[in-house]
């Protein structure tokens, strides 16, 4: 895992990979064709649902609240 700073949790948390296609599918949705996905990061912590490219904060987004 990697520690940058979270837009959404206003702190330094812990990001890991993208955790299945629904993400992926997701950033791919909202990135351009040529995006590498391994490059982008999910913050790991509770409940939060940024996603954000490894070394740019400024290049990300929320995943969706989750359908009930």
């Amino acid at each position: 895992m990697t520690k940058m700073p979270c837009k959404n949790c206003g702190s330094s948390e812990e990001f890991e990979p993208l955790r299945n296609d629904a993400e992926r599918a997701h950033v791919q949705k909202h990135k351009p064709k040529w995006t590498r996905l391994n490059a982008y990061l999910r913050c790991s912590r509770g409940s939060c649902r940024r996603f954000q490219r490894l070394g740019d904060v400024n290049d990300g987004g929320t995943f969706p609240e989750p359908k009930k």
